[in-house]
């Protein structure tokens, strides 16, 4: 493949394994933690696809996006947004704007590398994805993102700055559980039905496991899980 892609994203560790998978699969990858001057990148870079985050420090990615839009020259770019955002209405705006696609972090890699292919597929046909859809080399095609974590759902492994915790089984499902709804209150009937399968449903077990999952993710501050008095939990969006 000759295909150029630029990633834009103020998140290090997203940048580091987007550019080794997208490589994996022959794309040239240029990255940027920032919308300061992104402009000039772009002219220098020439990309045929740009993934894009939303909130960036320097010029934001609507902005970036309809300046790309509104230049001749750059218009032919494709562009596939990344955002914590899940909204429809910040759906809807980012593609009435030109963005080509929409990808909500957390994402599967697998998902966004197909979604990349597919992009260029409606540029031109004729295209070829072979490694992309036939190849069962990649290892990492079950990942999630949530702020400095990534979690591995084929292998059942969170990493915290690329470090391993030691979940137990049941603490990786509950988290997972609750990311996998993250912005939605879960409440503790909930929990024990998807987690539990209704084995237990002692609201002291599951105190009991949150706070366990707290510690190993050392989170002090409840920013990764929120306690909803009376009700259940929630992960917060990014």
């Amino acid at each position: 493949m000759d295909k150029k892609i630029l990633i834009i994203d103020d998140e290090v560790h997203i940048l580091e394994l987007l550019k080794l998978n997208l490589e994996i699969y022959g794309y040239e990858v240029v990255t940027s933690e920032s919308g300061e001057k992104v402009m000039d990148l772009i002219k220098d870079v020439n990309p045929d696809l740009i993934l894009l985050d939303l909130m960036l420090p320097g010029l934001n990615g609507i902005d970036i996006c309809k300046q790309i839009r509104n230049n001749p020259d750059l218009n032919r770019i494709r562009i596939v947004i990344l955002s914590a955002k899940s909204e429809e209405i910040d759906k809807i705006v980012c593609l009435e704007i030109g963005a080509d696609d929409y990808v909500t972090k957390p994402f599967s890699l697998r998902e966004l590398i197909a979604r990349v292919g597919a992009v260029f597929r409606r540029m031109d046909p004729s295209y070829c994805t072979e490694k992309i859809e036939d190849s069962n080399e990649n290892n990492s095609d079950d990942l999630i993102f949530y702020k400095d974590l990534k979690i591995d759902t084929k292998n059942n492994i969170i990493y915290k700055n690329n470090n391993a915790l030691d979940f137990t089984s049941k603490e990786f499902k509950l988290f997972l559980y609750l990311l996998q709804n993250k912005g939605t209150v879960i409440t503790r009937e909930k929990i024990f039905e998807h987690v539990w399968n209704y084995e237990n449903n002692q609201s002291r077990s599951l105190d009991v496991h949150i706070r366990k999952i707290r510690i190993k993710l050392e989170d002090k501050n409840n920013s990764y899980i929120e306690t909803v008095r009376g009700i259940g939990y929630i992960i917060p969006k990014e």
